[in-house]
């Protein structure tokens, strides 16, 4: 544990001069007086609408994170879990890592619930059926440019094609396991630790209650993909803002594989990798680079001063978890109730 501490600092230096050395490099070539052109032209109404349509974001999100704790009979109120989420973004956005804001999520949660297994695959479970979603618009969006169906053609790099197939396969793999964890624990407990067999027991058997839920799994699913068709969104009204002229197609590649290729850990919040792609698409329908690196530090601009949105819900002690109120009481009562009663 002391070797593993000792070397993250150097990981996050090494990760910070990845990041940084990539988009430097971007920016020396594309030149900066030409960004800064496009910047100085971009229609501040589009610019606002653009951050309306992220906030519209976060909000889908903490909707589909109300929806899964329905589903476990955990409900808690809306405003307070878009409260959580804002607080988890502003986590994600300005914390080195996209695991910071789930695990605050977790933390949140299981202390005003009392339950952190059910809060664990809650959180869990948001975040795969995201995944799922985003690995399918992805492999669309690619196979759509690829074989020319709506007259835009595009070039995909081998190796972006191979990673999106990866992480969709992944993406796939994790939720199987994810419902097959009730099963896999009793059958293999005995291989796990002592200390990690209960908390796993019943974060496994919150996940597998998701299972038996198919009508909440479809529900989420659209959700996830109303999420990412959102985002897309708030990134072609970004670029209308520019002025940039592309097709609505290809946001639906570039955006996607943007946020797959921004999880490899030589990037710190997808800096470099969304320059990259955007340079790389937008070039093949004569699209500046210099304009679509202003498209890509202008969605991330909106994006981060969206997420300090949580950075004041902290300063104001919106995401305290206070005392219980009358509907969690009653929450609580429920789950006492199911912990009594295993076979329901």
């Amino acid at each position: 544990m002391t070797t593993r501490r000792n070397w993250q600092p150097l990981l996050l230096i090494l990760r910070l001069l990845g990041s940084g050395g990539l988009l430097a490099f971007l920016v020396w070539r594309a030149n900066p007086a030409s960004i800064w052109a496009t910047w100085r032209r971009a229609n501040p109404r589009l610019l606002a609408l653009a951050a309306a349509i992220q906030v519209m974001c976060v909000l889908i999100s903490a909707f589909k994170w109300s929806v899964l704790l329905r589903a476990n009979n955990a409900r808690q109120p809306y405003r307070w879990l878009a409260r959580i989420y804002f607080v988890g973004q502003f986590a994600n956005n300005f914390l080195p890592t996209s695991v910071g804001g789930d695990a605050m999520r977790v933390l949140a949660l299981g202390r005003r619930s009392g339950n952190y297994a059910r809060a664990s695959a809650s959180v869990f479970m948001e975040r795969l059926t995201g995944f799922l979603a985003l690995s399918a618009i992805a492999l669309g969006a690619m196979v759509v440019t690829t074989t020319d169906r709506f007259g835009l053609r595009l070039k995909t790099a081998p190796a972006l094609a191979w990673t999106t197939t990866g992480f969709a396969l992944a993406a796939l793999a994790a939720a199987t396991l994810a419902f097959a964890s009730p099963w896999l624990l009793r059958r293999y407990h005995r291989l796990l630790p002592g200390l990690a067999r209960q908390p796993l027991g019943r974060i496994a058997e919150a996940l597998g209650e998701y299972a038996d839920n198919p009508g909440t799994l479809v529900t989420v699913m659209l959700l996830s993909l109303l999420f990412h068709a959102t985002w897309i969104g708030m990134h072609l009204v970004s670029g209308l803002a520019l002025g940039i002229d592309a097709p609505p197609l290809i946001y639906a590649l570039m955006v996607p594989l943007t946020d797959i290729i921004g999880l490899a850990p030589i990037f710190v919040n997808n800096v470099g990798a969304r320059d990259l792609v955007f340079s790389v698409y937008l070039r093949q329908v004569g699209v500046p680079e210099a304009s679509a690196l202003a498209l890509a530090f202008t969605a991330f601009s909106i994006r981060l001063a969206v997420s300090s949105i949580g950075g004041l819900v902290l300063l104001f002690g919106g995401a305290a978890s206070g005392p219980a109120h009358a509907s969690d009481a009653e929450v609580n009562a429920t789950e006492r109730g199911i912990a009594s009663h295993p076979e329901r």
